[in-house]
């Protein structure tokens, strides 16, 4: 099912049920009284339906766009592999026409940084990362890659890409997974 598929059935649901909820008069009775408390259920229903139906439509769109694009990734004992799983993953994607992978290295000074960063902070706080977890199970991968896409599919420009990879690992299965990255594009190779 295409966008323009999607966008036709929220303009049916938009035009059919919202003007027959309000063309309908629905009371109920009770005790004696009319009261109009069906009518108010069957609005805020038809409400939350068209809410839910345009926040589904936007995330389908922004996943179709790139706008979301979450990285497929098998956790790996070694960070490295993890982040090349992912990397390799991408071409995967319908959009994703060519991935060359320059190098894949740990930064040690960028993970030192970033760790000192989190320290302490209420991100990390929130994440559950104390800074002995940090010290033990935190790094940040360094990856160096060229790509191109089919342009008709999505918006992302062409190039060389210079990312940094933010992994943890589970103490359990001492499996690293990516929880963030940032990229710095350039014009020319990283």
């Amino acid at each position: 099912m295409n966008t323009y598929h999607i966008l036709a059935a929220l303009e049916l649901i938009d035009e059919t049920y919202i003007v027959q909820a309000r063309a309908r008069d629905v009371t109920e009775v009770s005790g004696g009284k009319k009261t109009r408390n069906g009518r108010a259920r069957k609005r805020t229903f038809t409400l939350a339906a068209a809410i839910v139906a345009i926040a589904a439509l936007c995330g389908f769109a922004a996943y179709e766009l790139g706008l979301f694009d979450p990285w497929l990734q098998a956790p790996s004992g070694d960070p490295v592999r993890a982040v090349r799983s992912a990397l390799e993953n991408q071409l995967e994607k319908e959009y994703t026409m060519r991935l060359s992978i320059e190098e894949i290295t740990v930064d040690e000074e960028e993970t030192k940084r970033v760790a000192e960063g989190y320290a302490d902070s209420e991100l990390a706080e929130k994440r559950g990362w104390s800074n002995e977890y940090l010290a033990k199970h935190f790094i940040v991968v360094r990856a160096k890659y060229y790509v191109e896409y089919d342009h008709s599919k999505t918006f992302q420009d062409d190039g060389w890409v210079d990312q940094y990879f933010y992994l943890t690992r589970d103490p359990q299965s001492e499996k690293w997974v990516i929880v963030d990255n940032s990229t710095n594009r350039g014009p020319g190779r990283p």
